[in-house]
């Protein structure tokens, strides 16, 4: 499992070819969910560019993750009468209901991009969703983690359950680990994004303290892991525990090769991610099916890492497969991906 995912990604497409040029001056308002968390904002902006490059009106809604900012932005779009609103990398339609029946009663469609894997149940509110791989993400993690122990793999899970989906990626790592290793433990901790940079480190000390048996902790989101690094070196558990993740952040991915406390990350290509919502988007716009959007995933560790770039960059060692395959699907060259 780890050696088919650390190879470089196909691409499938979502759905039937279409003229995206047609879409010129149509207005896509994207509600990120935290400008402040580097892998949202890095997605944000890249499906801005590639929008503008098509035509597309992007109209971008920064925010520091209060549901109350995305009620501004829910308003604000309505009130501007775009052609379709985005909910970017992590906003619970669910939270939103009254707003997305405002949005629907003006003809607005709202669309969910990379907020929760497809095994989850979905809100039918949402005209369509972009679903993001968390569950195959957990389960490379739990493979990496008892591949790496031998089978002696004592791990601690880090939810972050304000995320819905936090519990994909859980299930995924919880379901692998008891496949492939019924004597290996798991134990769970959970510290909302809110409280990363407050919480996040003192609450893994104390588990670390609590359960020195502790040999892998497994972060739901990669972001996590700049927190969790400066835990265990207080621990004194530098060398005896080890982290895994997923989200493929490129300030994060940097670690794998400096530092022996990160030693795998699944990432998702923040470009790819953006060319699948946006695809979506403008699916939903030129009046289509929804697509069948697949967004794609690597394994990277100390073998593979500098074929991502010295520094990460965040399109970098994933190939070219999207861009030929996404420039080709929309009847765009592929130069508006450089």
């Amino acid at each position: 499992m780890i050696n088919k995912y650390s190879s470089l990604p196909a691409f499938v497409a979502p759905g039937p070819a279409f003229n995206a040029s047609k879409l010129k001056g149509k207005k896509l308002f994207s509600i990120p969910a935290s400008s402040s968390v580097a892998f949202v904002n890095q997605t944000d902006q890249d499906m801005g560019a590639l929008a503008r490059k098509i035509g597309i009106n992007y109209i971008d809604y920064p925010n520091q993750q209060q549901e109350s900012q995305w009620v501004q932005g829910m308003d604000q779009a309505v009130s501007q009468k775009v052609n379709a609103i985005d909910l970017l990398a992590g906003i619970p339609p669910e939270s939103l209901n009254p707003q997305i029946a405002q949005a629907k009663a003006a003809g607005i469609p709202v669309l969910d991009t990379n907020e929760r894997d497809k095994s989850q149940a979905v809100d039918p509110s949402v005209t369509a969703y972009t679903f993001a791989p968390f569950k195959l993400s957990g389960e490379l993690m739990g493979a990496w983690a008892v591949k790496q122990t031998k089978g002696k793999a004592h791990v601690l899970i880090v939810t972050s359950n304000a995320d819905i989906s936090s519990a994909a990626v859980q299930a995924g790592i919880t379901q692998e680990v008891h496949a492939t290793c019924p004597s290996c433990t798991i134990q769970t901790t959970n510290v909302n994004p809110t409280s990363w940079a407050t919480h996040l480190q003192s609450t893994v000390e104390g588990e670390l303290a609590g359960n020195p048996n502790i040999n892998y902790i497994l972060p739901v989101f990669d972001s996590m892991a700049l927190f969790i690094t400066p835990a265990i070196q207080a621990a004194n558990d530098t060398g005896k525990v080890f982290v895994a993740s997923e989200n493929g952040t490129p300030s994060v991915m940097n670690m794998i090769r400096t530092g022996n406390i990160l030693t795998m990350d699944v990432g998702e290509n923040l470009e790819d991610v953006a060319a699948a919502g946006l695809d979506q988007a403008m699916r939903i716009m030129a009046g289509m099916k929804p697509g069948n959007e697949v967004i794609n995933v690597r394994v990277f560790d100390k073998s593979n890492i500098n074929q991502a770039g010295n520094p990460v960059q965040g399109t970098k060692g994933y190939g070219n497969a999207y861009v030929t395959g996404f420039a080709k699907l929309w009847n765009e060259p592929t130069s508006i991906f450089s």
